[in-house]
């Protein structure tokens, strides 16, 4: 028996012919005259369709976009792309898209897989992985399953994500495809080129045997931008000298950045075709992201300074200080992955088999993160909320650049490495069962993997004399957000630096501090999984088990800033003590589930599921040194991991409809319920931390710890509908919408300062697509806005008012294309047309308000495909 992805890539692919083509009918209506019909099938419906049969035929609850559906998007990258899905929606980096979430849950619930193969994350805090360092030009299709299927890795609570690479042989002969474009950022006035090409071929060996070679390649320099005020910790209450009480904030910060961001993507991949029952392949993709940052900063430290008086929309505080800071930081990231492997048909056995090597990484070279200081002033806000409006009484003083002592110098080199190994080997053996054709599947797969973390900083206090930001000054921010003052210029303050680095003094206690927080991580789980498909006059039924152990080590710093010795520690510098930190686990999962899809009649499909699976947590939450230990002044602020962590663990419930029309059309509405147990939240978990671990008998006035906890349970349900419809004018609406609701409990037992029941973390309760799209001969035209509704993003264990949540976030994006008939493709795309901000806030309050403008791009290219 031939499985649902074989079957599907057949029905697939003359879709997939039928992009661009016109069937034109001749009729002669008597011997003098003679009319004619001509039907067009758009590019975007022939895509629809194509997209909405794989989904028909799947035996899970997918989604899928194949590439040339994605190619009507404006969509630069895969992350992007995967927004336009029913129930996906994306977290943002500069206003760019970078994670994936589905169902409204945490992106680092998902797992993510390329040609079968998990995909490591450069980052040090998440397992997510960020797709936006794969541009969209180097894939074939995506697809998100929402109920797994025993063969699949049981690592996703959210969903699975699967990118299918460039496969020469789903292609006839020769064909290839070459790009240019350039996008202008509004904000920055910035224009930024790429370049995109692919290539496919198909060489006819004896025998019948056939070689595939595909090759794709992507480059964008990127140059943007973006403005932001933000708060740093949470509006609190406070009672200021006067006697006057209300929420006001620590601090406050202004930050502008000037970004140039760069992506090359690399894929080449061999598939060789033995015959019509056996193949072997190689793919191989390589990824390298590069973000240059320059952020200028004003932060105004308000708590350094007095309260004298406050309302809920205004406060003046004495004696308090400003910082103006620049941040110089390159960072590259880099992600290969290699697959070899093969499939065969042997009569009534068959046989898959696969060998894959990923490894990501991220390099932070040379950074350098400079501050200037003002002590003294008088300073404040004159309204709160999405922007604070800050202000200085001597506003002279405030915007003199040699009232600013140059107060700190920090260089850091930080360098992580996620590396996997893994192995996958499956048999299937094909039955009958009281005269059902049935598929009997079991495999073994493994994946060892490797974190790490070095990280090097070396803080500089003292510099050979007395220099102000008069020394290093750039006169003029372009900040719109509000009056900005000078600025640190980059060039003067490097050749400062590179000339009497030398003859700089060291903090040796903060350096000692940032500089021992490397770790390794250690992660090897063993897989085995059996299956049974049956295939009914109507139905189909995929049941199974699969069975993971889990072996997970963790090697870190415990660090102290101590004013006496501690005992078994080594002492790295005046008061700071440093002693290895090991944790080691191991567990084991049995992960049942069923899916079971039914033929109503020849339009509609019913389907229900009920699986299992787990999401570890990811590698900074279980990271066993602390992320950022400061001691100043009796006041202490850490910031913590926690490898003690226990996995997510959920029961997931699934039923659905899809109604499907003779045309391009679909309708489906789902629901769906998860039982989650061992959430993760980060908390303040201050009230029940020993502080003698982090400060030993150092004396603490005020303290907050933050550190990663499992919370009790939690549920989440929800309901999913997604709407298709092509009309025989051209014109194409796609919509869909998920609706849930979640509550998770923090387990924090009776006497807690606060509710115990919260929202899931990250968790949407609506997420959303509206498309409108229209064809019409060579022109082509889409409208799409997306929406993510409110999320929780941060937890007070004392008090609820401090919890942090993001607002919602509605984009709306534009992307029209003319298609001559030589091959030639000229594109538009707006996105961000209403300039949509990021914003987060506690209480009503400020939290971080960051604006990116919309972004226009203009690109022509050239395609045989």
């Amino acid at each position: 028996m031939k499985n649902d992805a074989r079957t599907a890539r057949r029905l697939v692919l003359p879709l997939t012919a039928l992009a661009t083509a016109i069937i034109s009918i001749n009729a002669a209506a008597d011997d003098s005259s003679a009319s004619m019909e001509t039907v067009q099938v758009t590019a975007q419906a022939a895509n629809a369709r194509s997209d909405i049969d794989r989904q028909r035929h799947s035996n899970k609850v997918v989604a899928v976009q194949t590439a040339d559906a994605i190619g009507e998007l404006p969509d630069a990258n895969v992350t992007e792309a995967l927004q336009r899905m029913p129930g996906v929606f994306i977290a943002r980096d500069q206003g760019e898209g970078r994670f994936v979430g589905v169902r409204g849950i945490d992106p680092s619930l998902n797992a993510t897989t390329i040609s079968g193969m998990s995909l490591p994350a450069p980052e040090a805090d998440t397992r997510a992985v960020a797709l936006d360092v794969i541009p969209s030009d180097l894939l074939a299709s995506l697809e998100v399953s929402k109920t797994l299927t025993p063969d699949m890795s049981a690592d996703s609570i959210g969903g699975a994500i699967e990118i299918k690479s460039l496969n020469a042989l789903d292609h006839d002969g020769s064909a290839y495809k070459i790009g240019v474009e350039n996008s202008y950022s509004d904000l920055q006035g910035e224009h930024s080129p790429k370049l995109a090409a692919k290539f496919t071929n198909v060489f006819e060996l004896d025998g019948g045997r056939q070689l595939g070679l595909a090759i794709a390649a992507s480059h964008q320099q990127r140059n943007f931008g973006s403005e932001n005020e933000e708060t740093d910790g949470v509006w609190e209450r406070m009672q200021a000298e006067d006697g006057s009480e209300a929420f006001g904030a620590p601090e406050i910060e202004q930050r502008d950045y000037t970004i140039t961001r760069e992506r090359t993507g690399l894929a080449a991949n061999l598939d060789f075709r033995l015959s019509d029952t056996g193949k072997l392949y190689l793919h191989s993709l390589y990824s390298d992201f590069s973000d240059d940052e320059e952020r200028q900063r004003n932060e105004y430290k308000l708590d350094k300074g007095d309260l004298q008086t406050i309302t809920a929309s205004s406060a003046t505080w004495s004696d308090a200080r400003i910082k103006k800071s620049l941040k110089d930081r390159y960072e590259e990231q880099k992600i290969l992955s290699v697959i070899a492997g093969g499939e065969h048909d042997l009569d009534l056995w068959g046989l898959e088999y696969a060998l894959g090597y990923s490894r990501a990484e991220e390099n932070e070279p040379n950074r350098r993160d400079t501050a200037f200081q003002q002590k003294g002033l008088e300073i404040g806000y004159t309204s709160a909320g999405r922007t604070p409006d800050l202000f200085a009484s001597d506003s002279a003083a405030a915007t003199d650049p040699s009232r600013y002592g140059l107060d700190e110098i920090v260089v850091e080199n930080n360098f992580t490495d996620d590396e996997e190994v893994s192995f996958r080997l499956d048999l299937r053996r094909d039955l009958q069962l009281a005269g059902n054709q049935t598929e009997l599947k079991f495999g073994v797969q493994q994946r060892n993997r490797e974190k790490t973390g070095d990280l090097n900083a070396t803080t500089y206090d003292g510099f050979g004399g007395d220099y102000t930001l008069a020394d290093f000054a750039m006169r003029r921010v372009d900040y719109g957000l509000a009056a900005f003052g000078p600025g640190v210029d980059k060039g003067a303050l490097n050749r400062f630096i590179s000339a009497n680095r030398a003859n700089f003094t060291v903090d040796e206690t903060a350096t000692a501090l940032d500089s021992a927080r490397d770790y390794v991580m250690d992660e090897d789980v063993t897989a085995l999984y059996a299956m049974h498909t049956i295939e009914f006059d109507r139905a189909n039924l995929v049941y199974g088990l699969r069975y993971e152990k889990t072996d997970f080590s963790a090697d870190g710093n415990r660090v102290i800033e101590s004013g006496a010795p501690i005992a078994g520690a080594e002492q790295v510098a005046e008061g700071v003590y440093v002693s290895g930190e090991s944790y080691q686990r191991d567990y084991n999962d049995l992960f049942p589930s069923v899916n079971f899809k039914y033929d109503l009649t020849d339009n509609v499909v019913l389907r229900a599921a009920y699986t299992e699976s787990l999401s570890r947590p990811s590698f900074g939450k279980l990271n066993p040194s602390a992320k950022e230990i400061e001691y100043d002044d009796g006041e202490l602020k850490v910031e913590a991991g926690n490898p003690a962590l226990d996995p997510y663990e959920a029961q997931n419930f699934d039923l659905s409809a899809e109604y499907y029309t003779d045309r391009v059309g679909m309708f489906s509405v789902g629901v769906f319920h998860k039982a989650i147990d061992n959430f993760v939240v980060t908390a303040d978990v201050t009230a029940s931390t020993d502080l003698t671990q982090y400060v030993g008998s150092l004396v603490v006035d005020d303290a907050e710890i933050l550190r990663p906890i499992n919370g009790d349970t939690a549920t989440l349900t929800g309901a999913e509908l997604s709407w298709t419809q092509g009309f025989d004018n051209g014109l194409l609406l796609r919509a869909n919408a998920t609706v849930s609701d979640s509550e998770a409990d923090l387990g924090l037992g009776a006497g807690a300062g606060r509710s115990s029941k919260i929202a899931l973390p990250s968790q949407s309760d609506l997420v959303g697509n509206f498309i409108i799209g229209y064809e019409r001969d060579a022109f082509s035209l889409r409208l799409s806005t997306s929406f993510t509704g409110e999320r929780l993003v941060a937890v007070n264990s004392e008090d609820a008012a401090l919890d942090s949540y993001q607002d919602s976030h509605m984009q709306v994006d534009l992307s029209a294309k003319y298609r001559f008939a030589n091959g030639l493709k000229l594109s538009f795309s707006g996105v961000n047309l209403n300039d949509e901000p990021l914003y987060i806030e506690n209480s009503g309050y400020n939290g971080q308000y960051e604006k990116y403008g919309p972004t226009y791009v203009l690109g022509l290219s050239y395609s045989t495909f």
